[in-house]
């Protein structure tokens, strides 16, 4: 399998051997980690680092957003959409596929495994922060707060949200999505002063990063809902951004240097 991998993108062999300990630390078998290799040498490649940052990056966001099965195939399947939705967040917004991938681990993964979204409505909401210069694991940070930020006002102050017209939750109990609650909030807030904007989230017992969070969400609603459908067919972007990264001349000649590796391989 790590003699494949050498052959279809710019790592060693040996490279390719050395991220099975990194699958297996992962806590992935021999199968899930044969399986997966293939998938994680493209997300490495798309997203211009290491096997050992890639491994480390995707079974991680992985495993925060409950998306670790012990099927091989079911495994591959979800690691697969992870990686795709890391790489074409990178190919939408003005961040890097390794910055989104750190702020899926820095807490957001879990906090939004909590309140029931799924990896491509969290990207969304990731790439509208990074556009606005908020990234890497302080954007992680921020979405967490600003999802419990959300999810408390129900608790703290529910007249005053009503008053104000801004409904986190529908009827079934479940969280409303970031698109419809970022126009219940530009609707309330938008005709206010910053300094009256702090000041109603404060009464609403908004912490100050859950504050900074939902003020970057005003006005973004038409651009969360560009992205989250953007992202829910990110299928086989990984794959095809590494394979352009290989259209280069330096790319050609690692890959012709592995296959006269492997030729080696086979007479030793």
């Amino acid at each position: 399998a790590a003699r494949e991998v050498a052959k279809n993108t710019t790592f060693s062999a040996e490279q390719a051997a050395e991220s099975f300990f990194f699958l297996a630390s992962a806590g992935l078998d021999a199968e899930q980690s044969v399986a997966a290799m293939p998938q994680v040498a493209a997300f490495a490649q798309a997203g211009m680092f290491d096997m050992a940052t890639a491994t480390d990056l995707a079974t991680d966001a992985q495993s925060a957003l409950g998306l670790t099965s012990n099927d091989a195939a079911e495994n591959l399947d979800n690691l697969t959409r992870v990686t795709d939705v890391f790489v074409k967040a990178n190919t939408l917004a003005n961040t890097s596929t390794e910055q989104l991938a750190t702020a899926l681990t820095t807490k957001a993964g879990n906090a939004l495994k909590t309140v029931g979204k799924d990896i491509e409505e969290g990207a969304a909401a990731l790439a509208v922060f990074a556009d606005q210069g908020i990234k890497g694991e302080r954007a992680g940070t921020l979405l967490t707060n600003t999802i419990f930020g959300l999810t408390d006002i129900m608790k703290k102050a529910p007249e005053e949200a009503e008053r104000l017209g801004i409904e986190v939750f529908n009827a079934a109990g479940e969280m409303n999505s970031f698109a419809d609650i970022s126009e219940d909030l530009t609707a309330a807030l938008s005709s206010m002063t910053k300094e009256q904007q702090v000041a109603t989230l404060d009464s609403l017992g908004f912490t100050k990063q859950a504050r900074e969070g939902t003020l970057a969400l005003l006005g973004q609603a038409e651009q969360l809902k560009d992205y989250e459908e953007a992202l829910r067919g990110a299928g086989g972007t990984a794959q095809e951004v590494a394979d352009n990264q290989l259209d280069t001349f330096n790319a050609k000649l690692s890959l012709l240097g592995s296959a006269v590796a492997d030729v080696a391989i086979d007479i030793g």
